[in-house]
C-alpha cells in the first residue's frame, strides 16, 4: 500500500478507445499500487479532458483521436502547464517528430508493453520528486522545488523566486541561487534573471517569464545562452 503521507499523484488517461483506455488504466493501477498514492482519471476525447481544467502530473495521451487530437492537447498542456509530463500513445511510429515538445518524456506503441511502459513511469516518477531546496528564512524553513522554479529575479538585498504555485521574497543573493541551481537546467540571461531552461522562451532578442513580462537577453551573454540552451533541448531528446 502507499504511504498515507505521500503526495497523491494525478494521472490522466485520454484515448478514444475503450480497450486501451482500460488496459493503460490497469498497467497505471498494477505499477503505482505498491509505491505512490494516484488518483486516475478517463477521458474519451481531448475536449472532455481540457474542459477540467486541472493540473495533471501525467497525461497518457492517445495522438490519434477524432476532433481535437493528441498534438493540440499537447499545445494546451505546454502553454500553462509546463509540469504535467505527458506520454504519447500511437499506432504511427511516423507521426513522433510531429509529437515532439517541451512537455513530452516519452512514446509508447500500442499495443503497451508492460516493460517499456514500467521503465518510462520509474523516470517519471524519479523526476517528479526531484530536488527540494530546504532555505531558513526569518525562522522558517521555506521548501522550494527545484524543478517548480521559473525564474530568479533579483530585488536590491533579496530575490524573488517565482515557482508554478507562486512567489517568495528571500534574502538570498544571485550567486547563492547559482551555486545551488542545477546549472544544466538553468541560464543566467540578464544580471538580475536566472532562468530555468523548462521554461525559456525566446522571442527574438527577449525572453517570455510569464504572462505579460519579458526581459531583454544580455547581448553579451546571447551566444552562450543560446547554446546552453540547444544543449538542454538535446539532452531532453535523448531522454525520449
Amino acid at each position: 500500500m502507499a504511504r498515507p503521507d505521500m503526495k497523491i499523484i494525478r494521472i490522466a488517461i485520454c484515448d478514444d478507445e475503450l480497450v486501451y483506455q482500460q488496459s493503460m488504466k490497469e498497467m497505471c493501477q498494477s505499477f503505482f499500487e505498491q509505491r505512490e498514492a494516484v488518483e486516475i482519471h478517463v477521458f474519451s476525447s481531448g475536449k472532455e479532458l481540457t474542459g477540467t481544467g486541472v493540473d495533471y502530473d501525467i497525461v497518457l495521451l492517445d495522438i490519434e483521436m477524432p476532433g481535437q487530437d493528441g498534438i493540440s492537447i499537447k499545445d494546451y498542456f505546454e502553454t500553462d502547464r509546463r509540469q504535467t509530463r505527458i506520454i504519447f500513445t500511437t499506432n504511427h511510429k511516423e507521426r513522433v517528430l510531429e509529437a515532439f515538445g517541451k512537455n513530452v518524456v516519452a512514446f509508447l506503441v500500442k499495443p503497451l508493453c508492460m516493460e517499456e511502459f514500467e521503465k518510462i513511469m520509474e523516470r517519471i516518477c524519479a523526476d517528479l520528486h526531484g530536488q527540494i531546496l530546504e532555505i531558513e528564512e526569518g525562522g522558517e524553513t521555506v521548501l522550494i522545488p527545484v524543478k517548480q522554479i521559473k525564474y530568479i529575479e533579483a530585488q536590491d538585498k533579496y530575490t524573488l523566486a517565482v515557482t508554478e504555485s507562486g512567489e517568495r521574497l528571500l534574502r538570498k543573493t544571485m550567486k547563492y541561487w547559482e551555486s545551488v541551481l542545477p546549472c544544466e537546467n538553468f541560464v543566467r540571461i540578464h544580471k538580475s534573471y536566472l532562468v530555468n531552461l523548462e521554461y525559456f522562451e525566446k522571442k527574438g532578442n527577449e525572453v517570455r517569464l510569464e504572462k505579460g513580462k519579458t526581459v531583454k537577453m544580455s547581448r553579451l551573454w546571447k551566444p552562450m545562452i543560446m547554446d546552453k540552451y540547444k544543449e538542454f533541448l538535446r539532452r531532453k531528446a535523448k531522454e525520449i
